[in-house]
């Protein structure tokens, strides 16, 4: 056998074993994410109104970049971490802006349009997370921005929060689902008291 005729099948013999010692390695041990999602109701009550609806142009719901689709925890010294295992199964504020049109929707004083002349809203979600000595409760905070017929900017800073009970998830999608609802509904009789 010639040196030339043995080098292939002992680089092939390298492959094969390197490819089955790799296959063999143990994989890290990671835990699995798991989802949360808001129940959100849309069952405001109507609100009865003899004055004609306020028209408004809701522009695009945002929020600050710390708050992304992993839950938060605030420590008790401020700092805010991230919970390993538990998300948000969409960015929190998709879920305000749904919370702000079902608000509107239902709310017979108000009338979305899509106008460039009509009264603008804008909302930023400044706050979604767990906080308390035991993950007691969720706050939350939004910045309401209302720029009037007259051009006249009126900032609102609306803070709220909501009890959670149990370990996670516990009752959390349904207590972020009450949240929304009074955040958007607050929301909502700001811009009708900027508007009077």
């Amino acid at each position: 056998m010639t040196r030339r005729s043995w080098i292939a099948p002992c680089a092939i013999a390298i492959v094969a074993s390197t490819s089955v010692a790799g296959c063999q390695l143990k994989r890290p041990e990671t835990v699995p994410g798991r989802m949360i999602e808001p129940q959100l109701t849309g069952e405001q009550a109507p609100q009865e109104t003899d004055a004609p609806a306020i028209e408004l142009r809701l522009l695009e719901t945002q929020a600050r970049a710390h708050i992304g689709r992993r839950l938060l925890h605030q420590l008790p010294s401020g700092e805010l971490i991230e919970d390993p295992v538990w998300r948000w199964s969409s960015a929190p504020y998709r879920y305000l802006d749904t919370a702000l049109r079902l608000e509107f929707a239902a709310n017979r004083g108000f009338r979305l349009v899509d106008s460039a002349a009509a009264p603008l809203v804008a909302v930023t979600l400044v706050a979604w997370q767990i906080e308390g000595e035991d993950d007691t409760r969720l706050l939350a905070a939004i910045e309401v921005q209302y720029t009037g017929a007259d051009r006249v900017v009126r900032m609102h800073l609306v803070r709220d929060s909501e009890p959670v009970s149990g370990e996670l998830p516990g009752d959390l999608s349904v207590a972020a689902g009450r949240l929304l609802g009074r955040l958007a509904s607050e929301a909502s009789k700001r811009i009708r008291l900027g508007n009077s």
